[in-house]
């Protein structure tokens, strides 16, 4: 694999056999089926608040987690067990007590282990120059952070704080049926939270970004955004009530489509929690709207070469031109829907597999954002939704708080905060009129600017 000497350095070899031991030794007990996951990360910060270091930290956290399959008349039994401990070498305890706790589960027929396919093709997800960074370093990315922001407007008045983090992670799970994917990966991000002040009213704000390595992170863009959007918010205005041209920032988007693919996941379908249920091959939103997860990308922060059971990750298409493609499967929801894995399962060190994404973003299009709100007579750009868990899963009804920026012939004039953005999420998605060409990526997942048909606003 990429980065062998590295991942070794995390996960080391005598490790790995101990675990292997493990498993061999569940089998022995008369296990069905037994997996292990290992996951080991580094961690550094530096965080300053009004000029000042306020906290230096570095830390080291690990976790073993195995699961144990015992055949039952109707299906399979699952006992776990997990430990923080990875510096020992001999599990077998832990692999009898998930065996032990396998007698008390109940009988799943949908339980499913993955055969081992695929190699890691992907580039390299780690970057030496994440670890090359010195106390200093960091010290002065996150100072730089806080100034970058008080230069780009003269209304800062705090920085609560500004921080520079960065990492390495490594992880590998081990079946009985010949699975291995090692994993190793670095991570650099910054954040700001600040407030600004004019006219007697102070606002806050908040951004960051996140990347491979140290020079993927643009502090002084950070800065200048969070600065930015501080300034937008202050003197606020209130809305009035009445029928407004929406139009959707793309860090709403973002916040907004993984709602939405929550919904597709087909654990909330089968448990009766979605609003999508029985949908496939339907249409749920705007032609406009093509949805897709691709966990191979080569530059994704989100990529994988496989995923939480030892599938290779692929490129999912969930939503297309407005109609529903697929959900997002494990090998167990796959069985109990009588479908193909998506190999979208998550892992930890606990519990059994779930569904995530890896690199979720829609298709752009062909206007500008400048453009789409050119051609608004009268509107509001939302740049922020409160609430947004609230949502009905089932129904889809909704009713959040929001804030933004009033239209006026074509130009963004003056913000307004306190409205409430009602209605339902099915006539959002399917009102949808035009997205915008400014495909933006919050770490992994990606929004961009969207116009909905003309819709109600509560004012405050």
């Amino acid at each position: 694999m990429h980065d062998e000497s590295t991942f070794r350095s995390m996960i080391a070899q005598d490790l790995e056999d101990a675990v292997m031991a493990g498993i061999q030794y569940a089998k022995t007990l008369g296990a069905y089926g037994a997996e292990a996951y290992l996951s080991v990360s580094r961690s550094r910060r530096a965080k300053s608040q009004n000029g000042t270091l306020e906290d230096l930290t570095r830390s080291k956290r690990g976790g073993l987690g195995v699961r144990v399959l015992r055949q039952g008349t109707n299906g399979i039994c699952v006992g776990s067990a997990t430990t923080s401990d990875i510096t020992r070498r001999d599990v077998t305890e832990l692999f009898r007590q998930a065996w032990e706790l396998s007698a008390l589960g109940d009988e799943d027929p949908w339980i499913r282990q993955a055969s081992p396919e695929g190699t890691d093709d992907l580039p390299s997800r780690f970057d030496a120059r994440a670890e090359a960074l010195t106390p200093k370093d960091r010290i002065n990315r996150a100072l730089m952070l806080e100034e970058s922001a008080r230069n780009a407007s003269s209304k800062i008045c705090a920085v609560r704080n500004s921080t520079w983090a960065d990492g390495s992670g490594a992880s590998l799970l081990l079946t009985d049926k010949g699975v291995r994917t090692p994993n190793i990966a670095s991570t650099c991000s910054a954040s700001i939270e600040l407030a600004a002040e004019w006219n007697n009213d102070r606002q806050a704000a908040y951004h960051w970004d996140i990347g491979r390595h140290p020079e993927s992170v643009d502090i002084e863009s950070i800065g200048r955004e969070a600065a930015k959007k501080a300034e937008t918010k202050l003197n606020p205005q209130q809305l009035p009530a009445g029928k407004y041209a929406v139009v959707l920032h793309p860090e709403v988007t973002v916040d907004l489509l993984g709602i939405i693919t929550s919904m597709l996941s087909a654990e909330s379908v089968l448990r009766g929690r979605s609003l999508f249920a029985d949908k496939l091959g339907q249409i749920i939103a705007s032609p406009s709207l093509t949805l897709t997860d691709d966990g191979q990308m080569p530059d994704g922060l989100g990529s994988e070469p496989w995923d939480g059971e030892g599938i290779p990750t692929k490129r999912n298409i969930l939503i297309q031109d407005g109609i529903l493609v697929t959900y997002l499967h494990n090998l167990r929801t796959a069985a109990e829907m009588d479908t193909t894995a998506t190999a979208n399962a998550s892992r930890s060190t606990t519990g059994n597999p779930g569904i995530t994404t890896f690199n979720l973003f829609p298709k752009v299009g062909s206007k500008t954002p400048e453009t789409i709100i050119a051609q608004l007579q009268n509107g509001v750009m939302i740049t922020e939704i409160m609430g947004l868990h609230t949502i009905n899963p089932v129904s889809g009804d909704m009713s959040v708080g929001a804030s933004g920026i009033r239209i006026r012939n074509g130009s963004l004039e003056e913000s307004v905060d306190r409205m409430t953005f009602a209605g339902n999420l099915r006539d959002l998605m399917l009102n949808i009129v035009e997205v915008g060409s400014d495909l933006r990526w919050y770490g992994s997942s990606a929004g961009l600017t969207i116009l909905l048909e003309e819709m109600t606003l509560g004012g405050g």
